[in-house]
Order: structure tokens, then C-alpha cells, then sequence
């Protein structure tokens, strides 16, 4: 069932409800005003009979002889009811009046019709029926449903006697029958069903139109949903609509927004990787689950001798026939779904180190490097091994300027006192050679900080609870600043194998700058989170953010934009980072903000 449909039906069957309901309690009250009326008029034609069937007899009794005996009077009273026909026709007319009535008889003591408005059933025994007072004690329902349902009469008795006797002699009887009762019930009933239907079908059509006029911002909710996955821009309503509509299509733009940004996002990193695959000078070979080539790098021309674009699609049969070394190991691997790490064996005339990775998506990734370039990287290494003996053979010589600069330092403050204050441009030229040597004692004690190899005590630790004991520490300083810090982790723990007491130095030095840079205070957010084989720090402030100009050089020894900054701090961050295999990185926008995202290894259970 569609949302149209159901909102119809929650519009449409309270109404019906209520139309239902309403002609139900008017049926009730019809069917009550009716059968009381038609009780009262029973009891009514019993009396008007009682009086008739009095008349008659002292009438009859004035003209007879006086009777001895009670027996004897019964019985001329009888005789006289049984043969008097203006009597029958007299309660002929006193029925007539009446639309429910049956019939009205006088029976004997032996329940024997003595007299009727039906003159067939004088001499019969009387019927039998309900009695009206019996009637009227059942529930309204069952009443209605025998009306209608089950025919039956109902009797009002008024009893007639002798005063000497105490006993009754005739008994009145109205019958009342439901049938002329659904006579006069039933054009009630269908002017109520009338009233019913008239109601349901305007109920029907205030659904229907309401029903419409909720969906016509839906529907344009609908289309704005359709632009998105379009990536269509969507347009501002002009219509005012109401304050959770207006809100919903809000949310689609910002939304259709961040869409249009993810697949632009989404194309520059696939233009990125392509990019990468490109310039990497290992040949980088992506195949689908057809073994068809999909993507390669134009490393890939000088290893197989053709242009890349016209190995697009070719099979990989036809790149590495088998019969060949490469062929072979290739076409194995892939029948067992095998990854194949630093095969080596000649291709083309060249040896070559090939690597061959099964994906998830049943394709696979094929390397291949030269086993020369391979060589000479290696070489590369070899020389870098030197360079970082030299750097420990400079932090030696800045280790032995140092105590020299120590030495200059102690004698300026000896000639100063001994020269006093008598010659005031001398002590002035000494001040100045006293600051210089401080300065470049600082500079050749940094120097040798960055020279020092630095031992790491590396131990599994939880990330989030090194910052979370690191933010506790530094609260009554940002309490004082007037800055609010936001602690969360997604996932804890968080766990990394590193230098605790390293990388609370690399923190702290990043959360001291996020206070520094918001003076009037703000709102710094902290956050630890679980990637896939990484564990994110992001430190976000809402500061005055880093100058364009200075991007590039924030990380570099002694650079600082601070008027008392050391130019050190970030330094020892980058650097410590680096030693935990991890890498750094950030984003700034001028008087916003700046965030700081450190990534290190994930520590696994293996």
C-alpha cells in the first residue's frame, strides 16, 4: 500500500467511524422513541377495551334479570360478551388508530376469545406472545434484531373480575407485532443509510482532496529527491509551505549539495589515482574479474613495448601468453587465487620483480618493477645510512661549539664587570656579543635535540586514554581561557603500539597551540577514531587559523608566527609522529579554525 494510500485511509475511516457511529446512536434512539410509543399505545387500547367491555356489561346488566349467584353472573357476562358484536366492531375501531397493533381481544377465565377485532378468533384459544414488559427489559440490540429479524408479538393485559369474587373473569390482551413494528422502523432506517452513504461519499472526497493537497509537497520533495541522484542542482521553493516542509527540502539541498561535492570528490580521486598509477615508475596493472585490463600506469609502455592506451581492454592471455615465465606464474596464481609477493624473472629481456594481488571484487592488481631500479634504491639507502652518520658526526661538532659558546659567555660576564659601568658603548657592544652567544647557544641546543637518536619505548597503549589523561591535565588551564574541550571516540579502546610519554610531547604541543590561537576562547574538539588499519587523532580549534603564506614551512625547525613562539613545537611533533610510522596532516581556514589529523597503525591481536 503506497503513503497516498494509507493517509487516505487515515483521513477516510475516522470519518467513516464517526458517520457510523453517529446514524448507529440515531437508529437507537429511533427504534427507543418507537417502542416505547408503541407500548404506551398498547397499554392506551387496553384501557379504551376495559372501559368499552365495562359499558357494555352494566349496559346488559340493567336490561337483564339480577343473577342469585356470582357463577350465574359470570356466566350471563360471558354469554353476553360472546354475542354482542358491537363490541368487536368497537375494538375493531380503537385499533385502527394504531399502525403497530394486531389485534385487541377479550378472553374468558379459560383463555378462550370471547371477543375480537378479529371476529375468526372468537371461541379460539388465545395465542400466545411475549409479554410487552418482558420485551422492553432486553437490550435495545436484541430488540432491534428481533424487529427485524425474528417476528413476534407482544401483549399488554388488563384483567377484569367480579368485586365479590377477588377473581379476574376477562382478560384484555393487545398484541403488538414486531412486523408492523419493522414497518414503521424500516423508513427510518433507510432515510439513516441514506444520511450514511451521503456522509462516507463526502468523507471519501475530503480524503481524496486532502490526501492530494499533503502530497503536492511531497511530490515535489520526490522530484528534488530525483534531481539529486541526478546531480541536478535543486531550486529554491517559491511557494510557502509549511515549517517541516520547508525544513525537509532545506536538509535535500544541503544534502543534494554534499552529493554533487562526494561524486566531484569521488571523480577527482579517481582522476588522482589514476594520476598515481600513472606516475609511479612500478608498472601498475589493474584487471577485472574477466581478466580484461581496465587501468596501467604509463610505467607499463616501457616493460611490454605498447602504448597503454592500446592495451585497454586486450585479455591478459594476450599480454602474458602462457609458455612464458611470466605467463605461467601469472595464469597459475590466478587459477588458485594466490597472491604472488616479489617473483622475479625476466620479461622482455629485463628482469623484473613482479607482484601479482587478488581483490574482493574477484579482479586483481598486477606489479611489476624494474629488479635494477630495485638496486639502485637500495644503493640510495646505502647513502642515506651515511648522510645519517654524518648527521650524528655534526651533532658531535655543534656538541663541541656548544662548550666553547659556554666559555665566551662566562668570560663576557667577567670582562663586563671588570670594565663596570664607566664606558657606557663598551658595555653596550659586550650586551649585544652576551645575547648572540645566548641565541646561538639555544640554536646549538636545539641542534643537537633533532641529532640525538632518539630511543622510543614502544608498548601497546590505548590512544584515547593517553589524550583523555592529557585533557584532564591541561582542563584548569582551558577553564581559565574560557575554552570548552569536547572529548569522543567512536570506537574504544583505541589501540596503537607507541611512546607514551613521546606522544603526550607530540599532543600537547598541538593542543597548547589550539588554546594559543583562540584568545577570546571557543570550543575545542578532540576526537579518536577507528579506521580501517588506523587510528585517527583530530584536534580541531576554532582560532584565527594559519596564513596561506605559512603552510608550507609550519613543520620546519625555528619557523613560528607567534611573537614569543620557539618555532620548535611543531617540529618535534612531525617528528614524532614520523618515528611512530604514523603521518600528520591538516586543514585551515582564516578565522575558523585549524584542524591537526594524526594517523598511526592500528595495533591488532596478532
Amino acid at each position: 500500500m503506497t503513503l497516498k494510500s494509507r493517509i487516505r485511509l487515515t483521513i477516510v475511516l475516522p470519518l467513516m467511524a464517526v458517520a457510523a457511529g453517529y446514524s448507529l446512536l440515531s437508529l437507537l434512539t429511533v427504534a427507543t422513541v418507537l417502542f416505547r410509543e408503541a407500548s404506551e399505545r398498547a397499554m392506551l387500547l387496553a384501557s379504551q377495551a376495559q372501559t368499552l367491555l365495562v359499558q357494555r356489561v352494566e349496559g346488559y346488566s340493567r336490561q337483564s334479570t339480577p343473577t342469585a349467584t356470582s357463577e350465574d353472573t359470570e356466566r350471563q357476562w360471558t354469554e353476553m360478551a360472546s354475542r354482542d358484536k358491537a363490541l368487536s366492531s368497537l375494538l375493531r375501531d380503537t385499533m385502527a388508530s394504531t399502525r403497530t397493533v394486531a389485534e385487541i381481544d377479550i378472553e374468558g377465565r379459560d383463555r378462550i376469545v370471547v371477543s375480537s377485532s378479529n371476529p375468526n378468533n372468537i371461541g379460539t384459544a388465545g395465542r400466545r406472545a411475549i409479554p410487552m414488559k418482558a420485551w422492553e427489559q432486553q437490550g435495545r440490540t436484541r430488540q432491534i434484531w428481533q424487529v427485524l429479524m425474528e417476528p413476534v408479538e407482544l401483549e399488554t393485559v388488563i384483567t377484569l373480575g367480579l368485586p365479590e369474587t377477588g377473581k379476574p373473569l376477562f382478560s384484555v390482551r393487545v398484541l403488538v407485532s414486531t412486523a408492523l413494528l419493522r414497518n414503521s422502523l424500516e423508513p427510518e432506517i433507510k432515510n439513516l443509510l441514506f444520511a450514511l452513504g451521503i456522509s462516507l461519499l463526502a468523507a471519501l472526497a475530503v480524503a481524496v482532496l486532502t490526501g492530494n493537497l499533503v502530497f503536492l509537497p511531497m511530490r515535489r520533495l520526490g522530484d528534488a529527491i530525483d534531481r539529486i541522484s541526478r546531480g541536478e542542482e535543486i531550486s529554491q521553493p517559491e511557494t510557502q509551505e509549511a515549517q517541516e516542509v520547508r525544513i525537509v527540502e532545506s536538509k535535500l539541498n544541503m544534502l543534494g549539495e554534499q552529493v554533487r561535492g562526494a561524486k566531484e570528490d569521488l571523480e577527482q580521486m579517481r582522476g588522482n589515482v589514476r594520476d598515481l598509477i600513472e606516475r609511479m615508475e612500478d608498472a601498475v596493472l589493474l584487471f577485472d574479474q574477466d581478466e580484461k585490463l581496465v587501468n596501467a600506469g604509463r610505467a607499463v609502455e616501457k616493460f611490454l613495448g605498447r602504448g597503454r592506451w592500446e592495451l585497454a581492454g586486450a585479455h591478459i592471455e594476450e599480454l602474458f601468453p602462457t609458455g612464458t615465465p611470466a605467463g605461467d606464474l601469472i595464469h597459475g596464481a590466478i587459477g588458485l587465487r594466490q597472491s604472488v609477493s616479489g617473483a622475479e624473472l625476466t620479461l622482455g629481456g629485463r628482469r623484473i620483480h613482479l607482484d601479482l594481488d587478488v581483490l574482493e571484487t574477484k579482479g586483481f592488481l598486477l606489479t611489476i618493477r624494474d629488479a635494477d631500479a630495485k638496486l639502485s634504491i637500495s644503493n640510495q639507502l646505502n647513502v642515506s645510512e651515511r648522510l645519517s652518520a654524518l648527521n650524528r658526526l655534526t651533532g658531535g661538532v655543534a656538541h663541541e661549539i656548544k662548550n666553547p659558546l659556554n666559555s665566551i659567555g662566562l668570560h663576557l660576564e667577567i670582562l663586563k664587570e671588570r670594565i663596570g659601568g664607566g664606558d657606557a658603548m663598551a658595555v653596550e657592544e659586550l650586551r649585544i656579543l652576551r645575547d648572540e652567544t645566548r641565541r646561538l647557544d639555544r640554536v646549538v641546543k636545539t641542534f643537537l635535540d633533532f641529532t640525538k637518536p632518539v630511543e622510543l619505548n614502544l608498548a601497546p597503549l590505548d590512544l584515547f586514554e593517553l589524550i583523555h589523561g592529557l585533557l584532564q591535565f591541561l582542563m584548569p588551564e582551558a577553564q581559565s581561557r574560557k575554552i570548552e574541550i569536547e572529548m569522543e571516540c567512536d570506537d574504544h579502546p583505541a589501540m596503537i603500539r607507541g611512546d607514551a610519554d613521546l606522544l603526550k610531547q607530540a599532543a600537547l604541543n598541538l593542543v597548547r597551540n589550539a588554546m594559543e590561537a583562540m584568545p577570546e576562547g571557543g570550543d575545542l574538539r578532540v576526537r579518536v577514531l577507528k579506521l580501517t588499519g588506523q587510528v585517527l587523532l583530530r584536534i580541531e580549534d576554532q582560532g584565527v587559523g594559519i596564513p596561506e603564506a605559512s603552510r608550507e614551512k609550519i613543520f620546519q625547525l625555528y619557523f613560528t608566527t607567534k611573537t614569543a613562539g620557539s618555532g620548535i613545537g611543531l617540529a618535534v611533533t612531525y617528528r614524532v609522529v614520523q618515528l611512530h610510522n604514523g603521518s600528520i596532516d591538516f586543514s585551515s581556514a582564516p578565522g575558523e579554525g585549524t584542524a591537526f589529523e594524526l594517523r598511526f597503525p592500528e595495533l591488532t591481536e596478532e
